[in-house]
């Protein structure tokens, strides 16, 4: 008999259901690392808001013993509000298809792979627009726009707060260590008390020429992420990554501890059941979604930096 809709739900729960949201974060060095700090959190609401201090309170200073105080109350602390985002992942299986799987083999080898597929589907669009702004203009916040000089982001513009800006250089060409425009130089000017640039992402091109550049020292890892898959080499406290996804040219030293991805607690990669899709004009075939809602997260921007136009040929 063919693939029903009760054996699609049965072997998609025995088999894989339990473990496929579990896995969405795991292909990527900037989600495997949030994740190992347990930055990934849930919460429900009508909008992610954060708090913030965007400048000193300057009331502290030397006096004189007799000095009259005059009490001030000058605005240092504002919020910031990020609307939730939407992502829904989908798979079909066609009249075709269940008629030709039959048997719990079959059947578990098909659903099976179709789970994968829409989790690498759903792990490929992330990826990519962690870094870039999705296309249809819908996704969350990414890296290009939280890491930058003056765009506005949370609902809150540079031009009101100065310190609610990232470093970014646009004019480097000539990947250096150290020296003025180099890694170490930026790593410095975005170090803020104990916080600073704790992990760089980039081009796998610009991670090897990195390799190049380092060569004859002493070369230490960051272990998790190698254990989880991912060569690096650590450079001033702060694992280097090439990753696929990072667009050409592009450096970006992030410091994870100022980074949360949010999602919605009634949306976290849910699954809906396997559907026959009659009243969607096909009658004998079936389909699912994954749904997640939520955005990304940064609550000190000025502790990372973007280098946007180094060039690993220099």
């Amino acid at each position: 008999m063919a693939l029903t809709v009760s054996e699609a739900q049965a072997v998609s729960s025995y088999y894989y259901d339990g473990t496929l949201q579990q896995t969405c974060y795991d292909d990527s060095p900037f989600w495997v690392k949030l994740k190992q700090k347990n930055k990934i959190k849930k919460q429900g609401g009508t909008l992610i808001q954060f708090p913030l201090r965007y400048k000193k309170l300057a009331q502290a200073d030397a006096v004189t013993p007799t000095d009259q105080v005059t009490f001030e109350a000058p605005d240092t602390r504002t919020a910031g509000q990020l609307n939730w985002k939407y992502y829904r992942g989908r798979t079909f299986i066609t009249w075709q298809e269940r008629t030709e799987n039959v048997g719990k083999p079959q059947i578990v080898s098909l659903l099976k792979d179709k789970a994968q597929e829409m989790k690498d589907d759903i792990y490929d669009r992330f990826a990519t627009d962690v870094y870039t702004s999705n296309p249809n203009g819908l996704g969350f916040s990414s890296l290009a726009t939280i890491v930058d000089s003056t765009d506005s982001y949370a609902g809150i513009p540079v031009s009101d707060a100065s310190t609610w800006a990232a470093w970014e250089d646009a004019s480097t060409t000539a990947l250096a260590l150290y020296g003025a425009g180099s890694l170490s130089y930026y790593v410095n000017i975005a170090t803020f008390g104990k916080n600073g640039p704790s992990m760089h992402l980039t081009t796998r091109n610009l991670a090897s020429k990195f390799m190049s550049l380092f060569e004859g020292q002493k070369i230490y890892e960051d272990r998790e992420l190698a254990n989880a898959g991912f060569n690096n080499i650590m450079f001033m406290g702060g694992p280097v990554v090439g990753d696929y996804y990072c667009p050409a040219s592009y450096w970006y030293g992030l410091d994870m501890d100022a980074f949360e991805f949010v999602t919605h607690t009634d949306w976290d990669f849910k699954l809906v059941g396997w559907q026959e899709l009659f009243q969607a004009g096909h009658p004998e075939s079936m389909g699912r979604v994954m749904s997640w809602a939520g955005n990304l997260k940064c609550d000190q921007r000025r502790t990372n930096f973007k280098l946007s136009t180094p060039n690993y040929t220099l």
